[in-house]
């Protein structure tokens, strides 16, 4: 059931962030309500695109975290309790840093409308975002391909 090429592992990451980006792209504009300025305009959505940007190269952050503790490219093939776990990790670890230091750094600003994790200060959409969409980038990645290949899963 794995592929064994290496043009074929590019193909997976490729397929990672492009998914990667599309759906973070989709959550950065639902939750423009969330953050200060919450007005839609043409700069707010780009600024979403580029930032769903950023989330992709997170999650495949999280993708070649996997690959090195699991010594195996396509780990995400069979998701079981400790690939989750790691997933679940990586991304609560890496949505607490990148929102800690945007808060300090003003980058950006919550409106009342945002959850906040209360012991961190920090918005729960974020968070939550980072710990739903590797998930399910991952099971989407692995269904187009094993579509590609003729494997129906």
């Amino acid at each position: 059931m794995y592929i064994k090429k290496i043009g074929n592992i590019r193909a997976y990451i490729i397929h990672i962030f492009v998914i990667s980006v599309i759906l973070n792209f989709v959550w950065e504009t639902a939750q423009i309500p969330f953050y200060y300025n919450s007005q839609i305009t043409f700069s707010k959505i780009l600024y979403c695109f580029i930032a769903s940007l950023g989330d992709g190269i997170m999650i495949l952050i999280i993708f070649f975290t996997g690959k090195i503790i699991f010594k195996n490219n396509y780990w995400i093939e069979n998701l079981n309790f400790k690939k989750l776990s790691l997933i679940l990790m990586a991304g609560l670890f890496l949505a607490v840093i990148v929102e800690i230091t945007a808060l300090r750094l003003d980058l950006w600003g919550y409106s009342n409308l945002m959850p906040k994790l209360m012991f961190l200060s920090i918005g729960l959409s974020p968070v939550l975002q980072m710990l739903i969409l590797p998930i399910s980038v991952f099971q989407l990645t692995k269904l187009r391909i094993n579509k590609k290949r003729g494997h129906y899963v």
